[in-house]
């Protein structure tokens, strides 16, 4: 599907961090009208000054349904021919499950899971109003591979591509297409310095926030169901759908150095 991008009004979560921020900045290069999300009003102040369209701030916590409800509220007077939602917010916590807290796993559900999925229940009827609209929600190769020292970020983002898969399919025959586009190890501040560490010590490919946005920008273009980014974790990605011991065979071999470094 071909975009006018100046058509387009956008909701983007996770404004200001570190993929946030570079997306907002490029789809303002290109025309959108923006409406950023986050918990940090005056973060979202400075984002907005260096964005040259029109923006609205909507500071709050995007993982509570009152988020969700006053948004919907606001968006009721914003017409536009095209709508898109963008799950960006996410964070991380990476330690063995054993030494994990439990608030932080419930804070990872809540953030990369619960809060695309309430915001794309609540802006459902915003979604609709418009001649075409999308829900983005941004994954993580995480969300196809299972990995040792994650499994509370991988259990979000799995269920985050199955949502987006699921709930494609039930707006299969509406205006709304869902995408799932899911990056490898972005360098960002979601990033402990010992995953920082265990990146170095695997030499893990990590690209820049500079580097993934217009490819998201690209695949949203496209329309593409679903899309992994990087070479060769998009094809680690396929193999561990297919035959996941052979991957399982391959990541147990980093066991050692992955549980050393997060202890």
């Amino acid at each position: 599907m071909s975009l006018n991008w100046k058509e387009q009004t956008i909701v983007i979560t996770g404004a200001y961090g570190g993929l946030g921020k570079v997306l907002c900045k490029q789809l303002s290069s290109l025309g959108c009208q923006l409406i950023i999300c986050g918990r940090d009003d005056s973060q979202l102040r400075d984002l907005k000054m260096t964005l040259s369209v029109d923006t609205t701030i909507v500071a709050g916590d995007v993982s509570t349904e009152s988020f969700a409800v006053d948004l919907q509220k606001l968006l009721s007077d914003i017409k536009t021919d095209g709508h898109i939602l963008i799950n960006n917010a996410a964070i991380s916590d990476t330690h063995l499950l054993q030494d994990q807290s439990v608030d932080k796993i419930k804070q990872m559900l809540d953030i990369n899971l619960l809060a695309p999925m309430l915001l794309s229940k609540h802006l459902m009827p915003w979604l609709h109003s418009a001649k075409t609209a999308k829900i983005i929600n941004i994954g993580s190769t995480f969300g196809a591979i299972g990995y040792p020292g994650f499994s509370g970020y991988c259990a979000s983002k799995f269920g985050l591509r199955g949502f987006s898969q699921a709930l494609g399919r039930e707006l299969s025959d509406t205006n709304i297409e869902v995408q799932y586009l899911a990056p490898r190890a972005i360098a960002t501040t979601i990033n402990s310095d010992k995953v920082n560490e265990l990146n170095q010590k695997l030499k893990s490919n990590v690209d820049t926030p500079e580097q993934i946005a217009p490819l998201i920008i690209k695949a949203i273009e496209k329309g593409n169901a679903e899309k992994f980014f990087g070479f060769p974790e998009k094809f680690f990605a396929k193999i561990n759908g297919l035959f996941p011991n052979i991957v399982s065979g391959s990541i147990n071999k980093e066991l050692p150095i992955i549980k050393k470094t997060l202890k």
